[in-house]
């Protein structure tokens, strides 16, 4: 026999034994909650790969988009478990999905995806899990159309700075309002975005949430931070809007919801000093006088001008795809793909149209944004400081690109007057 055909006659016996041995892999899919599942309600599902004799290596396991549904994987690692199936020992992993439902009656989870590995870590075949179906009801009483949390305990606060009350602002003035989410059991990811809107006059800039999640003998705590910063561009009196966050009390089973209250804001017309003629002034001491106390007040309106004018130009730099993409570059280095998907979320949404098309079409961002999904979501879990930096890189240049194109293309980076801003998440059907 010759050597080629040897080696072929080899490989196929190869990918006959890997085929078999794939054929040997047991995949479970179990949904943990029994009874009722409430909109918002985090959907605990697990995955288990057991191995026959022995795992070579632990599999990628991925669950794809379900349609009306968030799913989510915050272990990096699964659990590793053994049990005996037709009397033969098993061993594997588990692996944990969150589902959190945004909306009610049937939601299909798609089956779940095994890449199976070799020692080296490389290729050897695939299997499939089992699709689930989730019946979710919206209970009576619950506004499922808002950011519903379904949990035992939700706290909201907020802040405003500075205090409405005490301030008088005027044109170009700038009001920040803080708020906090807390609940028991759902980790910030799974809070569903605030709607702010405002009166005419008033323009909007939403920053990017942040993650103070905390974890105690397992159990997790979300907190989410939502900062807006409202800039008042005309005199006028006006009204923002009270936010809500209504919520599924599970242990009560009854339908709650925390209102945190708008604000009012009057903005006064600045008036422009009036010019005034002096009579001829014969004792020079009160001239001497007279001109310390213009110089003074010349000072005086003109450090309340720059005030003004520089809080105007941080809440519009602090808004801007600048703004986004320079923390995008700050948070991608350090490896945490979470803040990574956060960060780089905040900086698609804030590129208008014609320039967002150029970064999606760029090659080396859109592999590295496809490669931190999967990672983020539970098909390997692998993002790493040198794929941040990478990422990094590739937004850059993909920046550079868009730069490029004709000024009337690529003008419009900052939203438009006065949205409705409730941008959806990138993982919500």
């Amino acid at each position: 026999m010759r050597p080629p055909v040897v080696i072929l006659a080899l490989a196929v016996v190869w990918a006959g034994l890997a085929s078999a041995k794939a054929a040997e892999v047991v995949v479970r899919t179990q949904v943990d909650e029994a009874g009722d599942i409430v909109v918002g309600q985090p959907v605990h599902l697990h995955v288990d790969v057991l191995f026959p004799g022995g795992m070579p290596r632990p599999p990628r396991v991925k669950v794809g988009d379900a349609p009306g549904a968030q799913v989510l994987r915050f272990e990096t690692q699964g659990v590793t478990i053994s049990d005996a199936i037709g009397g033969r020992p098993y061993v594997g992993q588990q692996f944990e999905f969150v589902v959190f439902p945004r909306r009610g009656g049937a939601i299909d989870i798609p089956a779940a995806e095994v890449t199976l590995l070799d020692a080296a870590g490389d290729r050897t075949g695939t299997a499939t899990g089992e699709a689930r179906r989730l019946v979710v009801t919206v209970p009576p009483g619950l506004d499922a159309s808002g950011p519903v949390i379904a949990a035992d305990e939700v706290a909201a606060t907020q802040t405003w700075e500075p205090d409405p009350a005490q301030a008088r602002p005027e044109p170009g003035a700038a009001l920040v309002r803080t708020i906090r989410r807390s609940a028991d059991g759902v980790p910030a990811m799974g809070m569903a975005d605030l709607a702010f809107t405002a009166p005419e006059g008033v323009r909007i800039y939403v920053d990017p949430p942040r993650s103070e999640d905390r974890m105690n003998r397992g159990a997790v705590t979300g907190s989410r931070v939502d900062r807006v910063t409202y800039v008042f561009e005309k005199p006028g009196s006006y009204d923002l809007p009270a936010v809500v966050q209504p919520w599924w009390d599970l242990d009560g089973a009854r339908a709650r919801a925390v209102t945190l209250a708008g604000t009012h804001v009057s903005v006064a017309q600045v008036a422009p000093p009036a010019g005034t003629r002096s009579a001829p002034v014969r004792l020079w001491p009160y001239g001497v006088g007279m001109g310390v106390v213009v110089l003074l007040g010349g000072l005086w309106f003109g450090r309340r001008r720059l005030s003004r004018r520089w809080h105007h130009r941080q809440a519009a730099h602090r808004a801007s795809e600048a703004a986004a993409r320079a923390a995008l570059c700050r948070v991608a280095p350090k490896g945490d793909a979470a803040e990574t998907y956060r960060a780089f979320s905040a900086w698609l949404r804030r590129l208008p149209d014609p320039a967002r098309s150029v970064m999606v079409a760029h090659p080396d961002l859109a592999a590295l944004a496809a490669e931190l999904e999967r990672s983020l979501f539970g098909e390997d879990g692998r993002w790493s400081e040198d794929q941040g930096r990478h990422l990094r890189d590739a937004v850059r240049d993909a920046h550079r690109a868009a730069r490029r194109l004709p000024e009337h293309v690529s003008r419009g980076a900052l939203p438009p007057l006065n949205p409705a801003v409730r941008p959806a998440s990138l993982r919500t059907g």
